[in-house]
């Protein structure tokens, strides 16, 4: 975990900003790298105070500007699913991750970050993501329950061996009332625990359609694990999930998603997707911290 940007792992934080951008056309990648060289400049000399930073890169621009230390499984994210039941493509350029205690600090920190990028890049999606309850999704669930709980197995989950990360983003929409007109008992089998509690269920209690039967896997006994991040956002008019999960390796994003939206061979799709929608999608590329600091030379 060194070699990684330390704000992935800094938890207990309650206030997050999650900002997305698209670079202007007619941009040169000197101009690019002039901009996000003077964001960068508080990041890299106050890693572990408050605000923290995430930095994230589309495909394009992190091919760009990492050349052969960008992953090369990492992809442009594309759709899943169909109709009712899709989770949408909408890849972008930077990914902007900003979380604290506090909301004035944080809104100041993304003001700054937003004032040297505006010249470059559009806001294409700003999340402002809060902690509800004790962790939970806005379902009334406790969310990230089968996090990794070192730092080990973090890192084992999150990390290339560089210290880089493939990350995914999704804004979920969810569909609060139709979830909520549902008994508790079968919101349970939805998503494979109980609510108050926060057990896994067992046997044959466990339907193959919950969240939790389409997102655990192993491939070639290897546990497909990934660290989540992800933060309620909303208002009255919408509200859902802003997913945030970090993986070594694109496959393990990928496979769950197929797996959620019924593109592997047994057909199956997560029931929770009756209830949210991925309105948004994109793949990053998290960079060491030291390749995130190449850029101010």
């Amino acid at each position: 975990m060194d070699n990684a940007q330390s704000a992935i792992f800094i938890e207990g934080t309650t206030q997050n900003r999650f900002l997305e951008f698209t670079v202007k056309d007619g941009v040169s990648l000197d101009e690019a790298k002039t901009a996000i060289a003077s964001a960068l400049t508080g990041d890299l000399e106050n890693t572990m105070k408050a605000p923290h930073v995430v930095w994230g890169f589309g495909r394009s621009l992190a091919t760009s500007l990492f050349g052969t230390d960008t992953p090369s499984d990492l992809l442009d994210f594309t759709a899943h699913g169909s109709g009712d039941n899709k989770a949408e493509a909408t890849q972008r350029d930077i990914f902007l991750w900003i979380h604290g205690s506090h909301e004035d600090e944080v809104f100041d920190c993304a003001r700054l970050h937003y004032q040297c990028l505006a010249n470059i890049c559009n806001v294409e999606l700003e999340i402002t993501g809060f902690k509800y309850k004790k962790d939970h999704d806005l379902i009334g669930f406790e969310d990230g329950t089968a996090n990794p709980k070192t730092d080990e197995a973090r890192a084992d989950a999150a990390l290339t061996k560089a210290g880089g990360s493939i990350l995914l983003t999704q804004k979920w929409v969810h569909k609060l009332d139709k979830f909520e007109s549902v008994p508790t008992s079968e919101q349970e089998k939805i998503v494979g625990r109980t609510k108050y509690e926060n057990l896994e269920l067992e046997g044959d209690e466990m339907p193959p359609t919950s969240h939790v039967s389409r997102t655990d896997v192993d491939i070639d006994g290897v546990a497909q694990k990934v660290y989540r991040r992800s933060a309620p956002f909303g208002n009255m008019r919408e509200h859902g999930l802003y997913f945030v999960s970090f993986a070594k390796e694109t496959q393990r994003h990928d496979i769950q998603l197929k797996r959620m939206f019924g593109e592997t061979d047994d057909g199956l799709m997560d029931r929770l997707t009756e209830f949210s929608t991925a309105a948004t999608g994109s793949y990053w590329y998290i960079p060491p911290a030291a390749q995130l600091a190449a850029l101010r030379k």
